[in-house]
């Protein structure tokens, strides 16, 4: 994930959602505090046009006050006046921030009382007051600064909520709207994952956003290219198989002619070597051809056939090979189990696996055959009680042309990599166990999909 496009769109657009949710909360937030301060100012100015008597206007108050909204009025002082103002006297016409000390009013310098910050702090000592001067003396409206600023902040964040809620659904649907904009390269990403490794057709182009489909039409133009380079090596094979065929046969003949000629002991001892070349010959060119064709199957001629009839027709062909050798050579169970594909393609498999087990095992030896379905799994296993393969040889025996050192078996090496050939081509695996109904040997086992039809 952390080359994820999708995720680098889904958290770019989160960052940017919220910085823009952010900024413009902020800026909602200093804005409704500003308007809920003013329209508490507004309330001191009318509150004060109400009022016209000189009399003491605390006798006007109401007594419920919601709005902590105080009202007072000071006479001009006069000389010999023994106990001074509570108010400061030098105050215009307006509004005022004033700090109550103990009983008396003192005025805030007015650098601080346009600080926001300074106003929120000292809230508790903070009155706002509005100043209307009259012939007879001062008409003071004050309010209390807590009652304000807590109006004003609670105003203030009524504001912003709104947007701190609706940011996680703006996020929600930015991570749908990503996700169903990056579902056609998710869909086109599971079918390449899903294709098969010779699969080399073109990609779907349908629904393919207009920003990738260049870089598929590309992708599908190399795909093309790729296939028409390994057609070209698979018909170079399958003709040079069928080339080297017909004169092997010849020359096979010819060897088999000389060989009833009246020839010396030496003769014949290097005639027999021949004899065997031009075996292990025919044996290679019959499995290049046999690799050959299992490279170009195609689903043609399917159909649904009994595993057990493979098993006994192998089991005829090569019989002879393992009474040589003293072996014993069957089947576990005859549970009937079925299969949908190319029977010959089964055969070769069977065959090759069961000739591999007759040649590399020695004298006396026993190798069994079994297939099984469990769920939608169809298994077959070939075992011996053998010598094995070592357990870091075995998935490089499944290389062409790879033979292990010290065996005295003469092999082209082909053998498991048509048996593994065939696994693939169904979608199976093919994997080596040591032997698990005998003390030593190996056990080979396949798992193939088995589909209904």
């Amino acid at each position: 994930m952390k080359n994820s496009l999708q995720l680098k769109l889904i958290l770019a657009f989160t960052a940017l959602f919220t910085i823009v949710a952010g900024i413009a909360g902020g800026v909602s937030f200093y804005d409704t505090y500003r308007e809920s301060y003013k329209l508490q100012d507004d309330m001191l100015v009318q509150i004060s046009s109400f009022i016209h008597s000189p009399e003491n206007p605390t006798a006007l108050q109401l007594p419920h006050n919601n709005a902590r909204v105080h009202m007072h009025f000071e006479h001009h002082p006069k000389r010999g006046d023994k106990h001074p103002p509570d108010f400061p006297q030098q105050m215009e016409d307006g509004f005022h921030t004033l700090r109550k000390d103990g009983k008396k009013y003192k005025k805030v310098n007015p650098k601080k009382e346009t600080r926001l910050w300074y106003n929120v702090k000292n809230a508790d000592n903070l009155y706002r007051t509005y100043v209307r001067n009259t012939p007879q003396g001062k008409i003071i409206i004050t309010q209390e600064n807590d009652y304000r600023e807590a109006l004003a902040i609670r105003s203030a964040w009524h504001s912003v909520l709104p947007l701190f809620v609706l940011l996680p659904l703006v996020i929600l649907f930015t991570i749908l709207i990503v996700r169903a904009a990056m579902a056609p390269v998710n869909r086109l990403s599971r079918k390449v994952e899903q294709r098969h490794e010779q699969n080399l057709t073109p990609l779907p182009l349908h629904k393919i956003p207009a920003e990738i489909r260049g870089f598929v039409l590309e992708i599908n133009r190399l795909l093309a290219r790729t296939n028409h380079f390994i057609q070209q090596q698979k018909r170079f094979i399958a003709d040079a198989s069928h080339e080297l065929r017909s004169p092997m046969t010849a020359l096979s003949l010819q060897v088999e002619q000389l060989a009833n000629q009246d020839l010396s002991n030496e003769a014949k001892g290097q005639l027999h070597q021949i004899q065997q070349s031009i075996q292990r010959s025919r044996h290679l060119l019959e499995q290049l051809l046999s690799l050959a064709r299992l490279q170009n199957n195609s689903l043609e001629n399917y159909t649904t056939f009994n595993i057990q009839t493979v098993f006994r027709r192998v089991i005829e062909d090569l019989l002879p090979l393992a009474l040589n050798k003293n072996q014993d050579l069957g089947v576990i169970n005859e549970q009937a189990v079925y299969f949908h594909g190319l029977e010959t393609d089964f055969y070769l498999l069977v065959k090759t696996l069961v000739d591999n087990a007759i040649r590399y095992t020695p004298q006396g030896s026993q190798i069994d055959l079994n297939v099984q379905q469990k769920a939608n799994t169809l298994i077959i296993q070939v075992e011996d009680n053998g010598n094995g393969i070592p357990q870091e040889e075995r998935q490089r025996v499944l290389d062409p042309f790879y033979r292990i050192l010290g065996t005295k078996q003469q092999g082209s090496g082909l053998g498991l990599a048509i048996a593994a050939e065939i696994v693939k081509n169904y979608g199976g695996t093919l994997s080596l166990h040591d032997s698990l109904h005998f003390e030593q040997g190996l056990l080979v086992k396949i798992e193939l999909p088995a589909k209904k039809h």
